[in-house]
């Protein structure tokens, strides 16, 4: 088969949603049949809108997006034009496909073209803009809200990245269970234990002993709680070291810097903004311990990024997390303050506490792979092509 896969978050440093197509591209493209040899069968089309604009790529050619990324020869590359969504997903990006003569399009972030002339699959992440829709635009959340449902009824096949988000897509929309793959993902590859970092220089501005949390800024990720835990953490506890909070600023990243300040621990919170994934290999490697308190995901990578670091992971015990985390991490109630602080403090005060969670969280990572995200999405795909077509609700 000849698959077209919308690429056009790759270079845009939306963190997971970036993640999931660069592996899931590498995946796909490297996976080995029983033989052991490279799967044949499938070439494999990245669909970019602006090669030329690619942060990841540095270049203008896409060859040098194929380099950046690593990709081996059966991905090909191609630029979708124009660029605005608007006109890209209704309109360019099926006619790409129809011109690669594609026999599947997977839109790979919630929305599928009206019509396409082959049949498609569509990813849904979560649904966190149901949830807690403040964390998005007004033009986002209509967009979403508008667009999504009839996008799992025209697609042949659903990809949901978790069985929470499967379940939430079938209370929700009503999506027929059977039509729903799901596709757990992965620790990228280099996230991994350092031997040598405690030479190496982490982020400016990042001193340790420090507490690390990894998430876009927005309500959601429940990083006032976390500042709340964090206090007690300092001024009841004794805690000597920094949180440091590693993600893109939001529309609420005044008011994290406000509550800090209130709670007395302004100077002990480090903002890093966006860092690169060697950084933040550095900053899983050398962390005390790896906080998630968020009150809603469809998946989370950070804790399993974390667990293939050695680092001990406390989460929130709500949504995917359990699922995702699978008995390697300290669940906690992401609304009771106190359970986070004392969870926390569990791990600075009990070092046999953290060995075992590190341990655990190792053997979880590895138990997730890309190669298996990539066989399951391949049966979705393998699905898609011979399913008989659905009329769109």
């Amino acid at each position: 088969m000849k698959i077209a896969i919308d690429a056009h978050m790759v270079g845009e440093r939306e963190t997971g949603n970036e993640t999931y197509v660069v592996n899931l591209l590498r995946g796909l493209a490297e996976l080995q049949d029983d033989t052991l040899a490279p799967h044949p069968s499938n070439h494999y089309l990245a669909l970019t809108p602006r090669p030329d604009k690619l942060r990841v790529a540095l270049m203008p050619h896409p060859e040098k997006l194929r380099q950046a990324l690593s990709l081996p020869p059966n991905v090909g590359i191609t630029r979708v034009w124009p660029a605005p969504s608007a006109i890209r997903v209704p309109i360019a990006t099926p006619l790409a496909a129809w011109k690669a003569r594609a026999d599947i399009l997977h839109m790979t972030t919630y929305i599928t073209p009206l019509v396409a002339a082959c049949p498609m699959v569509v990813t849904i992440h979560d649904l966190s803009f149901l949830e807690y829709p403040q964390a998005f635009s007004i033009r986002v959340r209509a967009m979403l809200r508008t667009l999504v449902p009839g996008s799992v009824a025209r697609a042949r096949r659903v990809i949901a990245v978790s069985e929470f988000t499967k379940q939430d897509l079938v209370r929700r929309y009503g999506v027929p269970p059977e039509k729903i793959t799901v596709t757990p993902l992965a620790p990228a590859p280099g996230f991994s234990q350092l031997v040598t970092q405690p030479g190496m220089p982490l982020p400016a501005g990042v001193r340790e002993p420090y507490v690390l949390a990894v998430g876009n800024l927005e309500p959601r990720k429940n990083l006032a709680r976390l500042l709340d835990a964090f206090a007690v953490l300092v001024n009841q506890r004794g805690f000597a070291g920094a949180l440091v909070l590693v993600g893109q600023s939001a529309r609420n990243s005044d008011a994290l810097r406000e509550t800090a300040k209130v709670r007395g621990i302004e100077s002990r919170v480090i903002f890093t903004g966006f860092v690169t994934q060697p950084e933040l290999n550095l900053l899983y490697n050398r962390a005390t311990m790896f906080v998630y308190p968020s009150l809603y995901e469809g998946f989370g990578l950070p804790p399993i990024e974390a667990m293939a670091c050695g680092c001990p992971v406390v989460a929130s015990n709500v949504t995917a997390l359990p699922e995702t985390t699978g008995g390697a991490a300290l669940l906690v109630d992401p609304h009771s303050t106190p359970e986070l602080a004392g969870a926390m403090s569990a791990i600075l005060e009990r070092p046999e506490l953290a060995r075992d969670l590190q341990e655990r969280g190792r053997v979880r990572a590895a138990s997730l792979s890309w190669a298996a995200t990539a066989s399951r999405t391949l049966a979705a795909y393998d699905a898609a092509a011979h399913a008989d077509a659905v009329s769109p609700r």
